[in-house]
């Protein structure tokens, strides 16, 4: 099976979609999000690719490019968007291509979001699939604008125990390399996506706790499928997953914290966090928060910082966002002159 090939063909497990609204998978990275984006694809057949990392960033910037009713405008947009590396990701992972007339063809609406969603077409419609979704956890910063621009998208809130998301960032390029910053981190993503939850309509937004997918996956993916408007009225689909899903799932990938975290960390991470820890179910040591100064946010952040910058992917991440803001920069003074009335 290709690397682009669903799990399911869809005439053995017909997958039927009442509603093709996309589909954002949001909260903090290491959260179980690029799991869940696997499972959607493969089982529910929704498009993702990687992390488009593009959306935010060129919104913030959308008025340099004009009216997008203006062919030539839109043109410079999409060409634009195809520089970003969400398209050599996808090449590399899924074997996809596309070009800017393929994208400018496909825009049924001469808005950013039609511009966004005939782009996110072009990869639907390389695995053969209708639906499409996004998942990138640096927008928790601006699910506002996310909502603004699909106003009737699903939103799917993956959490994850706070102590097991601190472990899995100390092994990567982008997470924090503290209990402390990582629980601050943490809070904040959290709060942000509960503040979200409130302007959300009930039946836009649901939250799936990492740990529940683990050990009731099944309960878990109904739950989805009636959320997501997917029609499974005789149980197929369901059954289908209830017999595989275990084999595509790391089980016993929780509490590790409780091993691997001295008693120390631990008790740093909860009292910074505590709150959401019990709001979301998760044991915590700590009796109330602990109250933070300036002094200790400013020496755990600078420890953080410091750790990333001994990493080579990290700093060539940094690189790549410094190239990215320099090019926005440039294009905002190449902006063609608006024709004189």
């Amino acid at each position: 099976m290709s690397a682009a090939s669903p799990i399911i063909a869809p005439e053995v497990v017909p997958v039927v979609h009442r509603s093709l609204e996309p589909v954002h998978i949001i909260g903090h990275g290491r959260s179980g999000t690029s799991n869940m984006v696997r499972l959607l694809r493969d089982y529910l057949r929704i498009s993702f690719g990687t992390e488009s990392q593009f959306i935010i960033r060129f919104h913030q910037n959308l008025a340099s490019y004009g009216d997008l009713t203006v062919e030539s405008n839109r043109r410079r947009l999409v060409e634009h968007i195809c520089t970003e590396r969400w398209f050599q990701r996808c090449y590399k992972r899924f074997r996809f291509t596309t070009t800017p007339d393929a994208i400018l063809a496909d825009i049924r609406e001469f808005t950013y979001p039609g511009v966004l969603a005939a782009t996110f077409r072009q990869l639907a419609k390389h695995f053969g699939l209708e639906r499409w979704g996004d998942k990138t956890p640096e927008y928790h910063h601006d699910l506002d604008v996310l909502l603004s621009l699909f106003p009737k998208a699903k939103f799917i809130h993956m959490v994850r125990d706070g102590r097991d998301v601190a472990l899995s960032g100390f092994e990567t390029a982008f997470g924090e390399k503290n209990v402390y910053m990582a629980a601050v981190d943490w809070t904040t993503a959290m709060r942000e996506a509960c503040r979200f939850a409130e302007t959300v309509p009930a039946d836009q937004l649901i939250e799936i706790r990492y740990e529940d997918l683990l050990t009731q996956p099944t309960r878990e993916f109904n739950r989805l499928i009636e959320f997501l408007d997917i029609d499974d009225a005789d149980g197929r689909l369901l059954a289908h997953i209830d017999a595989t899903i275990n084999d595509r799932l790391m089980l016993g990938n929780f509490n590790k914290w409780k091993q691997r975290l001295t008693p120390r960390q631990i008790a740093r991470f909860d009292g910074v966090a505590c709150d959401f820890l019990r709001r979301y179910g998760y044991e915590c040591t700590a009796a109330e928060p602990a109250r933070r100064n300036w002094l200790s946010d400013g020496y755990w952040r600078l420890d953080s910082t410091f750790r990333n910058l001994l990493r080579a992917d990290h700093l060539a991440d940094n690189v790549y966002r410094a190239r990215l803001r320099l090019t926005t920069a440039m294009r905002r003074l190449a902006r063609p002159a608006s024709p004189a009335h």
